[in-house]
């Protein structure tokens, strides 16, 4: 070997090596699996006079390995951040069954109800915007989905939506009192306004159905909405017996929810808990704070307590 061929091969060894070494750093700052510290529900379970209820965007699909913010790292610490609250229940909003399967690893103290929505091109994007809740606290009476269309019972996209769009709901009845609450779970188109208008409509048309149902039955809604307390969607709620948890504490209804990955901005909130008027929301909150140097989605998570 010559001279010149060794220094060749001296220097892709040396950037070898520290590429390792970078990669071995980035990993050590940002590892792949997280430790979970899986936590017990049974305080949680044995409260009977209150619900704390959560609203999640997971940003499933998407994500930045350079930034840290893969999926495999961030199922992880979107599980830290759950085991850390214990909602007794808590909608999810683009989330794909391949985080599904990591979170119910990752939180065994929930069981999950979701429908994907149809019309996605990979399974990555195939989209539900489903329910996790106690399952040794709660029974599952009924469940269902239905799309943001003009033809609601099947999988449909309305003329004009970006995508397919639903909104599912889950109706727990509590094992030891027999308290029951519905809990409706959806994700607004993000280009339509009059999909997210009709959105609004049929959420609180089926809200009255299962309220018809259900007699004794709290409602919650929770959701993406991709409306500030100014559109359409979020009124009709708003003005038909629901209140936004946001509007009942100072500055809540200022506090954005959607960050982009950057953390605090000025712009409106667009993901809501709302609550049956007929019961007392004693507190709401956006978690802001980051879980293990990075955040968990481009979300916050945003929660409220409720007394019943």
């Amino acid at each position: 070997m010559n001279d010149k061929v060794r220094v060749i091969f001296i220097g892709l060894g040396s950037l070898a090596v520290a590429a390792a070494v970078a990669v071995g750093g980035f990993f050590a700052a940002y590892p792949m699996t997280p430790n979970v510290e899986i936590k017990s529900a049974q305080e949680r379970i044995e409260n009977k006079g209150e619900l704390l209820i959560a609203s999640y965007n997971t940003a499933a699909p998407w994500g930045n390995l350079i930034k840290g913010t893969y999926t495999t790292r961030r199922a992880h610490l979107f599980a830290q951040q759950l085991n850390d609250t214990l909602p007794d229940s808590f909608g999810v909003q683009e989330i794909n069954s391949d985080w599904v399967k990591r979170l119910e690893k990752l939180l065994p103290q929930y069981a999950y109800y979701g429908v994907k929505r149809g019309g996605d091109s990979d399974e990555k994007t195939s989209e539900m915007s489903g329910i996790f809740y106690l399952k040794e606290k709660y029974n599952l009476l009924d469940s269902g989905t239905f799309w943001i269309s003009e033809t609601p019972e099947t999988e449909s996209k309305f003329d004009g939506a970006a995508c397919n769009r639903i909104c599912s709901f889950a109706v727990l009845e509590n094992k030891i009192t027999g308290f029951k609450y519905v809990h409706m779970n959806t994700h607004l188109d993000h280009v339509s306004t009059e999909a997210q208008n009709l959105g609004g409509n049929l959420i609180l048309e089926k809200s009255q159905e299962l309220k018809l149902k259900y007699a004794d039955a709290k409602i919650v809604i929770t959701g993406d909405f991709n409306q500030s307390l100014d559109g359409e969607a979020v009124k009709i709620l708003s003005a038909n017996g629901f209140v936004s948890a946001n509007t009942v504490v100072e500055n809540g209804d200022r506090i954005a929810t959607y960050h982009g990955w950057q953390g605090y901005t000025e712009d409106a909130p667009i993901d809501f808990i709302f609550a049956d008027e007929t019961v007392k929301i004693k507190s709401y909150k956006v978690q802001s704070e980051k879980v293990g140097s990075s955040f968990a989605s481009d979300h916050y998570m945003i929660t409220a307590e409720i007394e019943i």
